[in-house]
């Protein structure tokens, strides 16, 4: 019989080996939710006359009140029927891209309300200073603005894309394999044997790769802080 060591010996080289997959699927929804979440806010903050303003209300509503492996799913078996009936054949598409538009969707709602707390708790002297120097509105946004919304955004961002890192746990239930899709097929191989061990294993990885995530982003938050202050 295989003792602990030997079992966490045999599964270890193939976990690190999906390590790569677990981070794609981590950084393409967070890159992609980013642009799509400014896109959001900028929805949100404008006037409530604008359509726009209530069609993203409500779809930040619905993805932000239900769960998310059942946007998964709907998105798995919905969207290639929704393609389809617009005369395409997306059948060659594997799982991982519809885990990624499916995790986009739903992170870039989150991304949105984020970010626009961070703006809403902007100092409005800032943006009208930034005004009154002869900064015009694209100027004023790339230099006071989004800086500024960032930095007040930055710890809400982080403790997102942590869950979201986490969350990549989840694709092995449409057929996407990365960590757990592989620890989970080794624990089917081996018959449910060492199955602890093997979950253990992964995740203790998943907690290496969210603790690097965590430094990498308080590092950005001292260096934004040092440069502040030496912009002073």
């Amino acid at each position: 019989m295989e003792t602990p060591s030997q079992i966490v010996a045999k599964v270890f080289p193939g976990i690190v080996a999906h390590i790569p997959q677990t981070l794609l699927y981590w950084f393409l929804p967070s890159v992609l939710a980013l642009f799509l979440g400014a896109l959001l806010c900028w929805a949100r903050v404008s006037s409530r006359r604008n359509p726009l303003y209530w069609i993203c209300t409500v779809s930040i509503s619905f993805f932000r009140g239900t769960p998310g492996i059942v946007q998964i799913y709907i998105v798995f078996f919905g969207l290639p029927k929704l393609i389809w009936a617009i005369g395409y054949d997306v059948s060659d598409w594997t799982a991982g891209v519809y885990f990624i538009i499916a995790t986009t969707l739903n992170l870039s709602c989150f991304m949105a309300e984020t970010l626009r707390g961070g703006y809403l708790a902007l100092d409005r002297g800032q943006v009208e200073a930034g005004l009154s120097i002869g900064f015009n509105r694209a100027q004023n946004f790339i230099h006071v603005i989004a800086p500024q919304t960032l930095k007040v955004a930055l710890l809400n961002i982080k403790n997102l894309e942590i869950d979201m890192l986490k969350d990549t746990s989840v694709a092995y239930t449409i057929g996407a394999v990365e960590i757990m899709g592989y620890a989970n097929r080794m624990i089917s191989l081996r018959s449910g044997v060492g199955q602890l061990w093997i979950l253990g294993t992964a995740a203790v990885v998943y907690f290496v790769m969210c603790a690097v995530l965590e430094v990498v982003f308080n590092l950005a938050t001292r260096r934004i802080s040092r440069y502040e202050e030496a912009a002073r």
